[in-house]
């Protein structure tokens, strides 16, 4: 199994070390369709873009040089920064919306603060899973970054949800957080996945070694074919038959 898209890469407009045309040629060195580069969104304090048209002038202008050749998307990886489901979404338009937790995030609140950071104290999943979900609900959210990456969710219900709003569920080779046990709960539950490599450099663009390890007993039938993956804003139920167009790995 190999990947045919990646949707998830960042460059030096967040903290990644390569251009948006660096991804974008590693991209069609190893022989991807589809590229994404979907940088941290304004609320990250150390890494979020600063220069949101400039960053998405320069994906433009990849997406055209590249015609033909890859489908360069434009990309943006968003925080969430309140109980409410609040997020980060900067003015611009994005093929792709990834969301996630980042501990470098400012917050909204002191009481989403405490919540995000401080473990161990009962319903701390409940609470962030239905953070999540309210952020689904609200806004467009297309791939839910590395789900279980430094905060605990409930893995049932929050699959649950993305399966009802037709949001995919990320299996991050950076941060591997859920073995194949949680994964599987998570298909049980009626998530479809995608395989993303979050590459930070130009070289790792393309390479999830980690991620398709832990994806690899996973039923073939939850993966979205690649041929569409995230079209337009989708809700409920048909969402979730729209987004079964689009993934990024081939067998």
């Amino acid at each position: 199994m190999r990947l045919v898209a990646d949707y998830h890469t960042h460059t030096v407009y967040s903290h990644g070390k390569g251009s948006v045309d660096d991804n974008v040629r590693e991209a069609l060195r190893r022989g991807l369709k589809t590229i994404g580069i979907s940088d941290h969104s304004v609320a990250h304090a150390l890494y979020g873009v600063r220069r949101v048209e400039q960053y998405l002038a320069d994906i433009s202008r990849a997406r055209e040089k590249y015609a033909g050749r890859i489908e360069v998307r434009a990309g943006i990886e968003l925080n969430i920064i309140g109980l409410d489901g609040s997020v980060d979404l900067p003015q611009g338009v994005f093929d792709t919306v990834i969301m996630g937790y980042h501990k470098s995030a400012w917050c909204r609140d002191i009481r989403t603060m405490w919540t995000f950071s401080t473990p161990g104290f009962a319903g701390r999943a409940e609470e962030i899973t239905k953070a999540y979900i309210q952020a689904m609900r609200r806004h467009r959210i297309d791939i839910i970054a590395h789900p279980g990456y430094g905060v605990p969710v409930d893995v049932k219900t929050l699959a649950r949800a993305c399966a009802d709003y037709g949001v995919l569920w990320e299996i991050n080779n950076k941060h591997a957080e859920m073995g194949p046990q949680e994964l599987a709960l998570a298909a049980s539950a009626g998530a479809r996945f995608v395989i993303s490599s979050d590459a930070h450099s130009p070289e790792d663009v393309g390479r999830a070694p980690a991620a398709l390890r832990e994806a690899g007993p996973l039923d073939e039938l939850r993966w979205c074919r690649d041929d569409g993956l995230l079209r337009a804003r989708r809700h409920g139920r048909q969402g979730r038959q729209a987004r079964r167009a689009g993934v990024g790995h081939r067998r």
